[in-house]
Formats: C-alpha cells, sequence, structure tokens
C-alpha cells in the first residue's frame, strides 16, 4: 500500500466515524409523541373472547446515545384503550388511566432504530359486568422499529404485550389481564 491509499483510508475513516456516532446521537435526548393502535385483551377468568378496541397514548422520554449504534432510555406514557366487547355485545370493558413506565434499549444503523421495551403498567378497568371499577397493574415487554423522518421528527411502529393482575371488589384471586398492542406514533425531539 502506498502513502497515498493509507492517508485516504485514514481520512475516509475519520470522516464516517463522527457520521456513524450521528446516528445514535440522532435520537439522544428529550422527545414527546403520541401513538394509536389496536389492543387485543383477554381475561383469564372470564371464558370467552373480546374484542380488539382501539387505544391511544401520549409519551414523553429521555434517550442517551452510548455509543455509535446503541441507545438506551426511559419513557413515560399515560393513555387508554376502548371498545373491548364479548358475547355479542353483553359483556365490555374499556381501560383507562393506563400509565406505563419502561425502559428502552435499541440498536441504530442510519436512521433507524430497533428497540426493546420493559417495564411496569398500571390501569383502571371499568366495565358493565360489575357495578365498581377495578384495578390492573403488572410489567409490558415490547419490540419496536423507529424511524428519524427530519432532523427533530420520528415516527414508529411497536408491538407490545401487558400482563396485568386485576384486583377489586369481587375480583376472584389469579385473575390476569393480558393483552397484544399494535401501534404507531409520532414523536418530536428536543
Amino acid at each position: 500500500m502506498t502513502l497515498k491509499t493509507l492517508t485516504a483510508a485514514a481520512l475516509i475513516s475519520a470522516a464516517l466515524a463522527p457520521a456513524a456516532f450521528a446516528d445514535a446521537a440522532a435520537f439522544e435526548g428529550f422527545y414527546g409523541g403520541f401513538s394509536m393502535g389496536v389492543t387485543a385483551p383477554d381475561i383469564n377468568a372470564i371464558p370467552t373472547d373480546f374484542d380488539a378496541g382501539l387505544s391511544g397514548d401520549v409519551f414523553v422520554g429521555y434517550n442517551f446515545a452510548v455509543s455509535p449504534d446503541w441507545v438506551i432510555g426511559g419513557e413515560l406514557s399515560y393513555g387508554m384503550s376502548a371498545g373491548h366487547q364479548a358475547a355479542g355485545g353483553a359483556l365490555n370493558f374499556d381501560l383507562e388511566n393506563i400509565l406505563t413506565v419502561s425502559g428502552r434499549a435499541g440498536y441504530v444503523f442510519g436512521n433507524t432504530m430497533i428497540y426493546g421495551r420493559v417495564g411496569y403498567q398500571t390501569a383502571t378497568m371499568n366495565s358493565n359486568f360489575a357495578p365498581v371499577s377495578f384495578d390492573a397493574d403488572g410489567y409490558v415487554l415490547g419490540l419496536g422499529l423507529e424511524q428519524m423522518f427530519a432532523e427533530n421528527i420520528s415516527g414508529r411502529i411497536e408491538v407490545s404485550r401487558s400482563y396485568l393482575d386485576v384486583t377489586g371488589l369481587g375480583v376472584p384471586p389469579g385473575t390476569e389481564l393480558d393483552a397484544t398492542r399494535i401501534s404507531v406514533g409520532v414523536a418530536i425531539h428536543f
């Protein structure tokens, strides 16, 4: 190899290294946004299937680029899920005040991040088959893909699964509400 080739290779490597870090750095910092989706629940104490319902939330979070390709962060969201019916509409319930606190870790390539999520979730369950509201809390897991569309705007698609214990007056011990959610969202990065 000649000195010119080595110099050119060194300059190209030096030029590309900051660009690689800029990829992960594009996701770094505070962000906020909203998402809409469809949630399909299952309650182990009720032997019938509930319909999927519409869901939505608003979220805020912070990401930190820990390397040129990896991002970690935390997120807080607040939302609801409605329209879950069974038995021809004779049974229905809504999930309100869904509060989720989660950590995210993602791998960044170009303007795209593939991430995983794990966290704690709590909600209030209102139904037509009981005169009182029930509490539900447990953990949530998720996988998502987030794409930067502009310097400070990203879009994402995510699949998550919640495993919640349901408690309250008249609820049999061991009652669980498991729900799968598919959502799309938009975030503004600050």
